[in-house]
């Protein structure tokens, strides 16, 4: 029995424990009190991987307003960076900063217009701001739609991520090494954060991702876009040979095979240091095995993965399972990650 059938038997024959993921968690600012904050628009930074706002008050006091990418705010919201012109007065509600500094991420803007626009439709709808808000989700051309359901063929076609579910109830700590957990306790979310710096995600953070994603079929291979990133994925199908330089190594070598109509996919020698974004570590020595599925109807598709990594984990980790529908008029567009120098 070879190494990789070996751990799917380990896999299957012991518990796992699920890593409820928190994608570009916000942990800087609080999740549940709003408060407001009326000034004058004085920088718009409207790139990715997050809006800034720049806003000043009648006390002279300048705010630091940290929304969620362009690509998820126009995409959720129909909000442009025209509505929010320098000089312009606004009111934006939004969560403070858990250190009493000015900062906010902005939820709503009451521009001077009288005009009311989202930033994040996400935590407005979490909140119960959703009457507050004037702006409708945009969508694509109908032409557009109607040319992806034409060429849409199974799995191949963009996927739009809509959900996750946990593989164990919320709380379950993960099993790591005593080396991984100092490791984790020495990261500093604020400092380290991967987003902010423009790093490019790896296996597996990569796949858990609110962006949309698409399955292009190459014969030997299978490709797969990613908007978050513009991280671009081969799987190599079971004949193909391995090339002798990976094009994406932080992503890894994945081989797959389908498996009564299940893409099933093992990915290994992943250079990337990382499981997920809040500094949990990953050895060379990872492997991840993922299942990708498609609904009877092909309106739906589930990924879910387990990691085993035994300088990491004492036993094999679960991933949340994410769950994708299929939405003709969702494209994937560039995301171009921006340093913000402000």
């Amino acid at each position: 029995m070879n190494r990789s059938k070996a751990l799917l038997v380990l896999v299957a024959g012991i518990p796992v424990y699920s890593l409820s993921h928190a994608h570009h968690a916000f942990v800087a600012f609080e999740n549940s009190r709003t408060v407001e904050v009326s000034g004058v628009i004085e920088e718009v930074f409207w790139a990715n991987p997050h809006i800034r706002l720049a806003v000043r008050t009648a006390d002279d006091t300048v705010w630091d307003l940290e929304g969620p990418s362009v690509n998820l705010t126009e995409r959720n919201t129909g909000v442009r960076r025209e509505s929010f012109p320098v000089g312009a007065e606004g009111t934006f509600t939004g969560l403070p900063s858990r250190r009493g500094d000015p900062r906010m991420r902005p939820i709503l803007a009451r521009l001077g217009t009288g005009q009311v626009v989202t930033l994040d439709r996400m935590a407005a709808e979490r909140l119960g701001l959703l009457d507050e808000m004037a702006s409708p989700p945009g969508t694509a051309g109908g032409e557009q739609a109607e040319d992806t359901i034409r060429n849409a063929n199974g799995i191949f076609r963009v996927w739009f991520p809509t959900g996750r579910t946990p593989a164990n109830p919320p709380g379950a700590e993960l099993p790591l090494t005593d080396a991984a957990h100092a490791a984790r306790e020495n990261w500093n979310q604020e400092e380290d954060g991967l987003a902010v710096r423009c790093i490019q995600a790896g296996m597996p953070e990569a796949m858990l991702t609110p962006f949309p994603m698409e399955f292009i079929d190459q014969g030997d291979t299978i490709v797969i876009r990613l908007e978050e990133w513009d991280n671009v994925r081969t799987i190599y199908m079971q004949d193909a040979p391995r090339p002798e330089n990976l094009a994406s190594p932080h992503l890894g070598y994945s081989v797959g095979r389908w498996e009564d109509g299940v893409l099933r996919v093992t990915t290994i020698d992943i250079d990337y240091p990382f499981l997920d974004d809040r500094g949990t570590p990953l050895s060379e020595a990872a492997e991840i095995f993922e299942a990708f599925e498609l609904s009877d109807d092909e309106t739906r598709l589930d990924w879910s993965a387990t990691v085993v990594d035994p300088e990491t984990f004492s036993e094999p980790v679960a991933l949340s399972t994410v769950h994708s529908e299929w939405r003709p008029e969702v494209q994937i567009r560039p995301y171009n990650c921006t340093l913000y120098q402000g």
